[in-house]
């Protein structure tokens, strides 16, 4: 009896946490029973919620909502095209096919049990979406989003997840990311399903985008040797404005959360002033501030020059460490180096914590570490080069990665850096040694991430994307910029967007990987290559020198190549 007893019991509670298990998350519980109410989940995505959904089932979710659209008459009229696989019959996902919300992976394939990722989901969202009847497809649904992780987004789903996300389908993840590759649930699947059936339940989630910051920098005047610039709030207040006498006005100020800069004159002197807690330190700046991580305050003499082992880690809330450091590299993904004493180095982190440490004496009168536009210099990398540029070593992640008695350059985007082989002729190499590239004649520079220009000839710079593991492919072959010199860093959004003028006429948008997004035509001819730039992930394109004439070019791009007015 009592095994009896306890058999029924552990049943019961068998059955009880599987009931648990198969409940969905406390945020989509309400969006579950609204989408199952409105008949569009069907059985196999309704469990098992939390687990990642297959390429077959989102198709059964989306064919679920086609076919309710257009009993209801909710859909534009679309001719079907017959599709076939070879691996799969179901009904739902040659619909889809059909309608040209999925396609295939190839060689007649669909994989119908392959997890779905973030971007393919929203890419079929999109497709499905258009299928609506007076189905929305505005400039502003197609804005570029400058998500964090933007650089991982594949181009064919980049104008996807700016819909997706623009229409309150799908949300981006914690510290605004999308995280296109990661796999989706059936829980997010169905919530994201259930926002595109009725644009009612649509919804935007801020919590991806940053924090507004309570201090504006307002630059009034800016020309040659004439800068006015205020710290104001939030309602346009100038702020500071007993500092010192100057009312407010300065030739120069920068931002770290409650930490400014200020400048006072066009020559090298900086105090730094706390918001928060009206401290005042004199002779001090904020360098090497790593987003809104940390920084460096470091502190300099009235005549210039630097002061060793004085530096302090700053927070953006206003408060610094007690410790001092002698820096050698600024922040950048949480991670500095710092001279320990005369033999030892060591990498830290925000908090001070000690990453690694090595061996290395470091002498500043005779050495100096190069932090460069290019990157070197920051995190937990750098270039050591001898004041008389005899010897060059390249420290990265606490081993000596090479040393030459020639140029060595790192590289800010990938772990690679490049060589001086002789005289005007340089290569790339990864952190294992391993050469890269061809030689190079006079020029070669890394531009992007893992894109780089080096010339040809007097008339010819080409573009390469080279990757570390020495895949490489040439994207593009361009004139030398106008009127002489050598090709800088290409104008880009921060994420993996890149502009780059092909000939006077011409602009072509790519990402990354070098896939072109969208070419911009210009009917004039006009010197772009200095002007342009990128606002909110749109490219802004400015002629400031229309060559007398009176209607320079002033205009901003989708990087699809769509002009908006």
């Amino acid at each position: 009896m009592k095994r009896t007893i306890a058999a029924i019991l552990s049943a019961a509670m068998l059955v009880t946490a599987a009931a648990a298990a198969e409940a969905p998350s406390s945020w989509a519980k309400s969006a579950v029973d609204t989408a199952r109410n409105a008949g569009i989940v069907p059985e196999q995505v309704d469990q098992a919620y939390t687990q990642s959904i297959t390429r077959a089932d989102f198709c059964a979710l989306a064919a679920a909502v086609y076919r309710t659209w257009e009993k209801s008459g909710n859909v534009k009229s679309v001719e079907k095209t017959a599709v076939s696989f070879s691996d799969t019959k179901d009904e739902d996902v040659l619909l889809c096919a059909s309608l040209g919300v999925v396609n295939g992976v190839g060689n007649g394939k669909f994989a119908p049990q392959q997890k779905l990722t973030r971007q393919q989901a929203a890419s079929m969202l999109h497709r499905l979406g258009n299928l609506r009847k007076n189905a929305k497809d505005s400039v502003k649904d197609r804005m570029p989003h400058v998500f964090a992780d933007g650089a991982d987004i594949q181009a064919w789903a980049r104008s996807d997840v700016c819909w997706a996300y623009n229409s309150g389908v799908m949300n981006g993840v914690s510290g605004n990311r999308f995280a296109p590759n990661n796999s989706y649930t059936h829980e997010q699947s169905i919530a994201t399903m259930l926002r595109l059936y009725d644009t009612k339940y649509a919804v935007k989630d801020d919590s991806t985008s940053s924090t507004d910051s309570k201090y504006y920098i307002n630059r009034a005047v800016v020309g040659p040797g004439v800068s006015q610039v205020y710290l104001e709030d939030t309602k346009g207040n100038r702020l500071l404005t007993d500092y010192k006498d100057t009312k407010g006005e300065f030739y120069d100020i920068e931002l770290f959360g409650e930490w400014v800069t200020l400048r006072e004159t066009v020559a090298y002197k900086h105090d730094v002033h706390n918001m928060k807690t009206g401290e005042t330190l004199e002779n001090y700046a904020v360098s090497g501030t790593d987003g809104e991580q940390a920084g460096w305050l470091r502190p300099s003499p009235e005549n210039g020059g630097t002061v060793y082992g004085k530096d302090r880690i700053i927070y953006a809330d206003g408060t610094s460490s007690t410790q001092t450091y002698d820096a050698l590299t600024d922040f950048k993904n949480g991670k500095a180096v710092v001279r320990v004493d005369s033999k030892t180095i060591a990498a830290i982190d925000t908090t001070g914590k000690t990453l690694w440490s090595m061996n290395f004496a470091f002498d500043h009168s005779k050495m100096a570490v190069e932090i460069l536009l290019s990157g070197d210099g920051k995190g937990d990398r750098f270039v050591v080069v001898n004041r008389d540029g005899s010897s060059y070593t390249i420290i990265a992640g606490g081993k000596r990665i090479a040393s030459s008695s020639r140029a060595l350059q790192l590289n800010q985007y990938s772990d690679t850096y490049i060589a001086a082989e002789s005289t005007g002729y340089y290569a790339l190499y990864n952190f294992k040694g391993k050469k890269l590239t061809k030689t190079y004649q006079n020029a070669f520079d890394e531009v992007g991430q893992n894109i780089y220009s080096h010339w040809i000839n007097d008339k010819e710079y080409e573009y390469i994307r080279c990757d570390a593991d020495g895949t490489n492919k040439v994207l593009f072959r361009v004139k030398p910029i106008l009127n002489g010199g050598r090709p800088g860093l290409l104008a880009t959004d921060g994420a993996g967007v890149y502009a780059l003028p092909t000939d006077e006429h011409t602009i072509v948008c790519f990402d990354r990987f070098g896939a072109t997004l969208g070419t911009i035509k210009i009917e004039d001819t006009i010197d772009i290559y200095y002007r342009l730039s990128f606002e909110n992930g749109c490219l802004r394109v400015v002629d400031s020198y229309p060559n007398g004439k009176t209607d320079a070019v002033n205009a901003l791009y989708l990087p699809t190549g769509e002009q908006i007015s």
